[in-house]
C-alpha cells in the first residue's frame, strides 16, 4: 500500500473517532437535563409560587386600600349629614352610608380572605424552598461528576482534532482535496478496500479488470464508478 493510501486511511480513522467523540460530546446536553430536572421542576414552581405571593400581595393591597377610600368617603356623607337641614338629602346620605358601609364590609371580607390565601401560599413557598435547596444539595455532586466526564470527553475531541490537524500537514494537497470531497458533510466512508476478488469494498460491484489493475498499481487514487470511494488494496 502506497504512503498516500496509507495516509488518507489515518485520516479517515482520525475523522471516525472524532465523529464519535463529537456524538459522545453532544449527547451531554440531554444528560445534564436528566439530572437537573428535578430540581428545575421545583426551581419553576417556586418561582410560579413567588410570583402567586406577590400577586396576593397587591390584590390585598388594593382592597385595602379601597376599604379606606369608601370609609374617607362615609366619613364625608357623615359630617354632610351634621351640615344639612333638609330631611330628603339626609336620607339620600343615609342611604349612600350604608351602600358604602356594605361594600368596605366586603373589601375587607375579601381581604380577610384573600390574607388566608396568602398565608397558605408564604407557607407552601417556606416548605418548597427548603425542598429546593435538599434537592440542590443532591444534585450537585451528580452535576459535578457529569462536568468531570464532560470536560474530558472535550478533552479528547480537542486532542483528536490537534492530531487531525497535525496529520493533514503530511497528506498531498490534491489527495487530500479528493479525500474531504469524497467524504463530504455527511461524514461517508471515503475510502474502503478492494475484495481479493475485485470488487469495491463499500457497495461491493465488481470492478472491471483494468480498474482492478490500476488499484493494485496504487500509484494514483482510484475511485469505485458505482459509489464513489476512493480505493485500495488489502494487505
Amino acid at each position: 500500500m502506497g504512503p498516500t493510501h496509507e495516509a488518507l486511511i489515518e485520516l479517515q480513522q482520525i475523522d471516525d473517532d472524532i465523529s464519535k467523540a463529537q456524538a459522545h460530546a453532544g449527547g451531554f446536553e440531554e444528560r445534564f437535563r436528566e439530572v437537573e430536572a428535578p430540581l428545575r421542576t421545583l426551581e419553576n414552581e417556586v418561582e410560579a409560587l413567588r410570583t402567586r405571593v406577590g400577586d396576593l400581595k397587591q390584590q390585598i393591597l388594593k382592597l385595602e386600600t379601597g376599604a379606606q377610600n369608601k370609609r374617607e368617603r362615609q366619613h364625608a356623607y357623615e359630617q354632610h349629614i351634621e351640615r344639612t337641614k333638609s330631611r330628603m338629602e339626609e336620607a339620600a346620605a343615609r342611604a349612600e352610608i350604608d351602600l358604602i358601609r356594605r361594600a368596605t364590609e366586603a373589601d375587607v371580607a375579601e381581604a380577610r380572605d384573600v390574607g388566608q390565601d396568602l398565608t397558605r401560599a408564604e407557607l407552601r413557598l417556606s416548605e418548597l424552598e427548603k425542598q429546593v435547596e435538599k434537592v440542590r444539595e443532591e444534585v450537585a455532586p451528580k452535576r459535578d461528576e457529569l462536568q468531570q466526564e464532560f470536560d474530558a470527553a472535550e478533552s479528547e475531541l480537542a486532542t483528536l482534532r490537534e492530531r487531525r490537524a497535525g496529520h493533514v500537514e503530511r497528506i498531498d494537497r490534491a489527495a487530500l482535496t479528493l479525500y474531504e470531497r469524497v467524504r463530504g458533510r455527511k461524514a461517508r466512508r471515503a475510502l474502503a478496500p478492494m475484495t481479493p476478488e475485485g470488487a469495491c469494498g463499500n457497495c461491493f460491484n465488481m470492478l472491471p479488470l483494468q480498474e482492478q489493475t490500476e488499484v493494485r498499481r496504487e500509484d494514483a487514487l482510484r475511485r469505485c464508478e458505482a459509489c464513489g470511494v476512493i480505493l485500495y488494496t488489502q494487505e
